[in-house]
């Protein structure tokens, strides 16, 4: 029987390969886990007062920052609506800016590109959504399924979720939807756009995000595999009630 001399070699390589995080690489898609890297913005320090922080394996643009549960700043607590399995983080709009979003590309491998191309590929997109008490700050998550130059073949988006459909309470809020991958994808964009609509922090806030391809035929429920493939990867303010970080009143 022949044997292959380098094969041992081969399987430690490839095994340390796919060990190394997702954030340290470009993203690349694969069949029923999640695309989005850091989807729960588990991947780094949340900010314990609402103040910018990085916020790995995304682009940002303004003050989209990540923020911590249980925090004496207003924001939102363990009871409150949200995931049921929350980490210590979500994502927020940040302060002083009407709009901000983080950005993410996912490239897709050639097998996935392939399945694309024969009509045999569904994606499902879903996360956790909201805003704090009566105001109607808010986030929506988009993917834009795109060809070999950029161009973009469709998009899907879930959100916003806004103060009347969580009762005026803060919170996040579940909501998903499923669709066919365009025949002639090869990459897809995912950006969560963070809005302010009253007083001076952008409270758009968005949790476990996920966007999972699956075979025609097999697409899962989006919330069953909503932190499936997110990888486990700081700035000093006021307070949110009182001293320098009004929230309350009219926008800046």
């Amino acid at each position: 029987m022949m044997r292959c001399r380098n094969c041992l070699a081969s399987v430690v390589l490839a095994a340390l390969f796919a060990l190394a995080p997702d954030v340290a690489r470009p993203a690349r898609a694969d069949l029923q886990v999640n695309l989005i890297v850091n989807g729960n913005a588990e991947a780094g320090a949340g900010s314990p007062t609402g103040d910018v922080v990085p916020v790995p394996g995304w682009t940002t643009i303004g003050n989209a920052t990540a923020v911590t549960y249980n925090n004496s700043g207003g924001f939102p607590i363990a009871t409150d609506p949200g995931p049921p399995d929350r980490g210590a983080n979500f994502f927020a709009g940040g302060p002083s800016n009407a709009s901000s979003s983080l950005t993410q590309a996912i490239g897709l491998s050639a097998a996935d590109v392939t399945a694309i191309n024969a009509g045999g590929v569904t994606f499902s997109l879903a996360g956790y959504l909201g805003g704090f008490s009566s105001q109607n700050d808010n986030a929506v998550l988009t993917a834009l399924f795109r060809d070999a130059s950029n161009a973009t073949l469709s998009q899907a988006s879930i959100g916003p979720v806004l103060a009347a459909d969580r009762g005026n309470a803060t919170g996040l809020l579940l909501r998903e939807t499923s669709g066919a991958v365009p025949v002639g994808t090869q990459s897809i964009v995912a950006t969560l756009a963070l809005t302010r609509d009253a007083g001076s922090y952008n409270d758009g806030y968005a949790d476990s995000l996920s966007l999972v391809l699956s075979p025609s035929g097999s697409v899962p429920e989006p919330s069953s595999m909503i932190l499936a493939g997110t990888g486990i990867l700081g700035l000093l303010a006021f307070g949110r009630r009182g001293g320098g970080r009004a929230k309350r009143g009219t926008p800046n």
